[in-house]
């Protein structure tokens, strides 16, 4: 079944799982996240492959988008100075865009087609550590204030929310939501961050 789903396109990745925190000051996304929170209602998040999350001019085109996105929730918010908002979101299901729309307020709604959940696997040995790595990095106090609560048991939302705090390559991030088997996403992220320690 197809959704209509109005989208926050972002320079970076959002995981299901993950947290992000955002300032919102264009028109077209602080009405999307004010009707969000009034409604309780989920929107699109989708990485910009190419091109800009700021429309400066009406004759510039829409950015590329990548064609898996997350559903996103707002979990905290605050009024900032300048009528812009702070707004903390949450990664929910993934979705595949299939059409992408522009409206006049320049806000792009999708037809998407919401993908299945993933089954919650165990973690398995060889990545233990990363349960120790993954608090190390909440403890951390620019992370610490959006209040993630590490997971612990699940293998693919664990590689979820280490995917979000790492700081790698947005491509790789993406290479990794992209990933539909959470056990391929978790050996990817081992590889990632053996990588990394060299």
């Amino acid at each position: 079944m197809q959704l209509q789903v109005p989208l926050f396109p972002l320079g970076s990745v959002l995981f299901p799982g993950g947290r992000v925190p955002l300032q919102v000051f264009e028109p077209r996304y602080v009405d999307l996240v004010r009707n969000s929170m009034r409604t309780n209602t989920e929107f699109g998040v989708v990485w910009i492959r190419e091109g800009s999350e700021v429309v400066v001019d009406k004759q510039e085109p829409m950015p590329r988008l990548a064609q898996i996105g997350t559903f996103a929730r707002i979990v905290d918010w605050d009024s900032l100075a300048g009528g812009r908002l702070g707004v903390t979101i949450e990664g929910s299901g993934k979705f595949r865009l299939l059409s992408t729309e522009q409206q006049s307020d320049f806000l792009i709604v999708a037809g998407a087609q919401r993908l299945a959940d993933e089954t919650a696997l165990p973690i398995p040995a060889r990545a233990n550590e990363l349960i120790g790595l993954l608090r190390q990095l909440i403890e951390h106090p620019l992370i610490a204030r959006l209040n993630l609560e590490p997971e612990t048991e699940d293998a693919g939302r664990l590689a979820n929310q280490i995917a979000q705090l790492l700081p790698i390559a947005e491509a790789n991030k993406f290479e990794l939501l992209a990933e539909l088997d959470p056990m391929l996403r978790l050996d990817r992220l081992l590889l990632i961050l053996d990588q990394l320690s060299d």
